[in-house]
C-alpha cells in the first residue's frame, strides 16, 4: 500500500490536558484537546468537493448545514460535486422517483445559489435499503443533480488544475450483510483500483466506517475485507457515525474521514489515532490540485472546526 506523511496543520492538536468539548448542539468529543489553537479558513485550492452524509432528517440541523454549504460556495466558489455518503432519507429511504420525500429531503433545502447546480455522487446506507434501493438509482435518470447509476460504481473528475479524481462507490451495506453479489463488489473493488491507478486521487466512498472513535468504532469486517484492496488509495469517506472526523492510522496508507454529521449529531471521542474532530452538525470540504489535497471540517455554523493536508 501506499504510505503517505501525515501532514496536520488542525486546530486539534493537543496543548493541553483532556477534557470533554461541548457545543451548542448538546453532543460532545470526548477527551478533545483542553486548549485548541485557532484555526482560520486558510486558502483554498483550484477544486473542491463537499462530503457530507446521514443528511436526510428534515431537521433543523440538516437546513443549517445546507445553508453553510450555500454561503461556504459563495465565498470560495462552487464544488465540482457534493459526495453524499449515505443515509439519504430518513427514516427508511424512499419508496419510488416520485416518493414525496425527494421534495420535502433534498430538493427543497439544497437550494442555496452556490450549490444548488451541483451534481450529488450518492451511496447508498442502511437506512436507504429499508425501502427501494432501486428507486435511489432510478432517480439519476428524473433528476440530473442526482448521481447514482448503481449500487456501486466509479466516477472520474478532471479539476481545473488538471489533477485526477477517482470516485470508488461502494455499497457497503450489500457487503456488510453479504446479500447477493457481495464477492462481485469486492472483486470489482480490486479491479477498480487497479484501473484507476493512474488518477492524482483516490477515493473510495462508503457508507460504514472502516476506523471511527464514535458510536460504532472500527469495522472489523471492513478493515480485513476492504482495506486490503484499497491498494494506492489516498482516503476512505463514510458516515454512519453522525460525526465528523479525520483519521490517520499508519497501517492503512490511506486516511479516514467520517462525515455523518448532516442532518444530526451523536457524541464521538478522541482517539489515539484521531486529527481531527467534531460533532453538531456540519460536513467536510476537500480542496485539491496535482500537489495536495486538503481536508476541512467545517461545523454547521460554516466555521473550519479542524484541518489536515494530504500530499499527493
Amino acid at each position: 500500500m501506499k504510505r503517505r506523511t501525515f501532514l496536520t496543520t488542525t486546530l486539534l492538536a493537543a496543548l493541553g490536558g483532556r477534557t470533554v468539548a461541548r457545543a451548542a448542539g448538546g453532543c460532545t468529543v470526548e477527551g478533545a484537546p483542553a486548549t485548541q489553537a485557532a484555526v482560520g479558513p486558510g486558502s483554498v485550492l483550484a477544486d473542491q468537493l463537499y462530503l457530507i452524509g446521514d443528511w436526510g432528517s428534515r431537521s433543523k440541523t440538516q437546513r443549517t448545514v445546507a445553508e453553510a454549504m450555500g454561503a461556504l460556495a459563495l465565498q470560495d466558489g462552487s464544488p465540482l460535486r457534493i459526495i453524499s455518503v449515505g443515509d439519504n432519507i430518513y427514516p427508511n429511504g424512499v419508496d419510488s422517483v416520485d416518493d414525496p420525500l425527494w421534495t420535502s429531503t433534498f430538493e427543497d433545502v439544497y437550494t442555496q445559489v452556490g450549490i444548488k447546480d451541483v451534481p450529488w455522487v450518492a451511496v447508498l446506507g442502511n437506512h436507504d435499503y429499508r425501502k427501494s434501493i432501486s428507486a435511489q438509482i432510478a432517480y439519476s435518470k428524473k433528476n440530473p443533480r442526482w448521481i447514482m447509476p448503481s449500487q456501486y460504481f466509479v466516477q472520474t473528475l478532471t479539476g481545473t488544475s488538471g489533477a485526477t479524481v477517482a470516485l470508488i462507490c461502494l455499497d457497503t451495506q450489500m457487503l456488510l450483510q453479504k446479500k447477493t453479489g457481495w464477492k462481485d463488489q469486492l472483486a470489482w473493488l480490486e479491479q477498480s483500483m487497479a484501473e484507476q491507478a493512474s488518477a492524482t486521487w483516490k477515493i473510495v466512498v462508503g457508507h460504514h466506517p472502516m476506523r471511527s472513535y464514535g458510536h460504532y468504532g472500527d469495522q472489523d469486517w471492513m478493515l480485513k475485507q476492504v482495506r486490503p484492496l484499497m491498494k494506492g488509495a489516498d482516503l476512505y469517506a463514510c458516515g454512519h457515525d453522525h460525526d465528523l472526523q479525520i483519521i490517520g492510522h499508519p497501517e492503512d496508507g490511506f486516511h479516514c474521514i467520517v462525515t455523518g454529521a448532516g442532518g444530526g449529531c451523536r457524541s464521538t471521542r478522541w482517539g489515539t489515532r484521531t486529527i481531527a474532530a467534531a460533532t453538531n452538525g456540519g460536513f467536510v470540504r476537500l480542496d485539491f490540485d496535482q500537489q495536495l489535497m486538503n481536508l476541512a471540517l467545517i461545523s454547521a455554523n460554516g466555521a473550519v472546526v479542524g484541518r489536515h493536508a494530504i500530499p499527493a
